[in-house]
C-alpha cells in the first residue's frame, strides 16, 4: 500500500469515528505522512521561552536525557540520548531499539514528545514512522489517540 492510499484510508477511518463521537480520534495510529516534517529551531524555542541550549538539542535532547532518566532507572543498561536518536532514525531497528521507541511511546507524556520535537530530537512524522517500523503502533490505542490529535487534519 502507497502512502497516500494508506493516508487515506486512516482520513476515512478518522471521519467515520469523529461521526460516531464527535471529540473522539481512532486508536489506530495515523500513518506518517499525516504529521508534519517541520524540525524544531532555536528561534521557535526562543519564541515558546524553552531556552534548551544548543548542546541539548537534537541527539542530546535534554527532554529525551530526562524522560530515559526516569523511565530506564531499572534497566540494566539504560539508553543513551544518541541511542534514542539512532533508535528513531532506524531504517531497520533492531529488538533495542524497538523497547527504546516502545519506553518513549508508553512513558512520555504528550508535552514532553512535544517538548522533544522542539529540541530537534525527531519531526512528528519521523517519531510516528519508528512508531510504525519498531511494531509498537498498535500497543497503545490511548496514546495513539492523543498523538493523532497532532496530525495535520486535511
Amino acid at each position: 500500500m502507497n502512502d497516500g492510499s494508506r493516508l487515506e484510508e486512516w482520513r476515512r477511518l478518522r471521519a467515520r469515528v469523529k461521526a460516531k463521537d464527535r471529540n473522539d480520534e481512532p486508536g489506530v495510529l495515523a500513518p506518517p505522512e499525516a504529521f508534519t516534517d517541520m524540525r524544531g529551531t532555536a528561534d521557535d524555542r526562543a519564541r515558546f521561552g524553552m531556552p534548551t541550549p544548543p548542546e541539548q538539542t537534537g541527539p542530546a535532547s535534554a527532554a529525551v536525557a530526562r524522560r530515559i532518566t526516569k523511565s530506564c532507572a531499572g534497566w540494566p543498561r539504560p539508553p543513551t540520548t544518541r541511542e534514542f536518536f539512532e533508535a528513531v532514525h532506524a531504517t531497520d531497528p533492531t529488538h533495542r531499539q524497538a523497547t527504546i521507541i516502545g519506553m518513549w511511546l508508553r512513558e512520555a507524556p504528550i508535552d514532553e514528545i512535544l517538548l522533544a520535537c522542539a529540541e530537534e530530537a525527531y519531526t512528528l512524522r519521523e517519531l510516528i514512522a519508528a512508531i510504525h517500523r519498531t511494531e509498537n503502533a498498535h500497543r497503545h490505542p490511548a496514546r495513539n489517540r492523543e498523538l493523532n490529535r497532532l496530525a495535520r487534519a486535511r
